[in-house]
């Protein structure tokens, strides 16, 4: 479902520039929380963007807007069977890969408001954009159950083999209008990429994600509650691959060993009333009051890890299991100078899940 709303811009078949005003987030999540919650995750390089002249970055969208505005204005002057029949040739020209059914309704159409009509319900779907797959992470439920526990038949025998075949089969049948993925490497080879296609639909407007074609992503898909459509949006953590360094961190512990894919994010702060500030619809990059060069320790009865708070308060641990840990705060110049700040805090972590601890430090005299 898409995060946020889009807005369109449009008056009689004119199509204006972008809209000014920018899109409002409902939702944005971390890394960790926009995996769980996307239907489908995967790097692909874009082939195909349809309608083109919907596209920020497509130079010769002028044209096609002149086209259909063209034809929209001779069939309403001047109405001839003639005129009808070149406005459905520019509608068809506009959208060229439109289903044979949406053709036929087109050549089927009567009037120039019917024809009117088909280009706004078009129009309103937004832009399909067609990926080459590099690499896919996620793929609607496979990923939901726990990787280290086998599946069993009702005889209690081990049906591990017949759940991978499954999953492979899963994979091959692609969702909605997309084509079959096909496996490029065997299917127990789990190291090599999965190649094949997706085509995703993202808004026309500020909330949709402005795709280059040719240009390779990182892509949170969901699916339409009511159909098979994929779509995706600026509200998401879609993003050019270049630009997903945080992204691809986590992704691939989350791919290599999902049974240690859990992840902590917290903060380090002296303010008494942080949790005011976290809003449980937006997970937050930043807290009031952020303490950097704060050493973290994460403990359990099978690890101790470090980290180190960054300018914003926040640290980050990747590759848990699921179970219970600790976090402590200690001051800089730890383990020679061993000041405990903070903690320790006990927490629980699921499998695959998602944690976050805020590490309330005490302030220094004077503030």
């Amino acid at each position: 479902m898409m995060r946020g709303c889009a807005v369109l811009s449009v008056l009689p078949l004119i199509l204006l520039p972008r809209p000014a005003r920018a899109c409002q987030c409902i939702v944005s999540l971390s890394t960790c929380h926009e995996v769980g919650s996307s239907d489908l995750v995967f790097i692909g390089t874009v082939e195909l963007i349809e309608p083109m002249f919907l596209n920020r970055w497509n130079l010769t969208s002028p044209a096609y807007i002149r086209s259909i505005n063209d034809a929209y204005t001779g069939a309403r002057e001047h109405p001839s069977a003639a005129a009808l029949a070149r406005l459905k040739d520019a509608y068809l020209k506009t959208f060229p890969e439109l289903a044979a059914d949406q053709k036929n309704q087109v050549q089927a159409a009567k009037t120039v408001s019917g024809v009117t009509s088909l280009f706004y319900s078009s129009l309103s779907r937004g832009m399909r954009v067609r990926f080459r797959v590099k690499t896919i992470f996620k793929h609607e439920d496979d990923d939901d159950a726990p990787k280290d526990t086998a599946a069993t038949d009702k005889d209690g025998k081990d049906n591990k083999d017949k759940r991978a075949k499954d999953d492979d089969d899963d994979r091959k049948k692609g969702p909605g209008k997309s084509e079959p993925v096909k496996t490029a490497a065997a299917d127990n080879d789990k190291d090599k990429d999965e190649e094949g296609f997706f085509e995703v639909e993202t808004a026309f407007g500020e909330c949709g994600y402005d795709f280059q074609q040719g240009e390779t992503y990182l892509v949170y898909a969901d699916s339409d509650e009511d159909s098979d459509v994929l779509s995706t949006s600026s509200c998401s953590r879609t993003r050019r691959l270049s630009d997903a360094g945080e992204d691809l961190t986590y992704l691939f512990v989350y791919k290599d060993r999902p049974e240690e894919s859990a992840r902590l994010e917290g903060f380090t702060t002296t303010d008494e009333y942080y949790q005011l500030g976290f809003d449980q619809m937006h997970d937050p990059e930043t807290t009031k009051a952020p303490v950097a060069g704060i050493i973290v320790e994460l403990q359990s009865d099978r690890l101790t890890r470090y980290a180190e708070s960054d300018v914003n308060g926040r640290f980050v641990f990747d590759g848990l299991r699921g179970g219970e840990y600790k976090v402590s705060a200690f001051a800089r110049g730890y383990p020679v100078e061993t000041q405990l700040l903070a903690g320790p805090q006990r927490f629980h972590i699921e499998q695959k899940g998602c944690a976050r601890q805020v590490l309330l430090l005490p302030k220094k005299e004077g503030n």
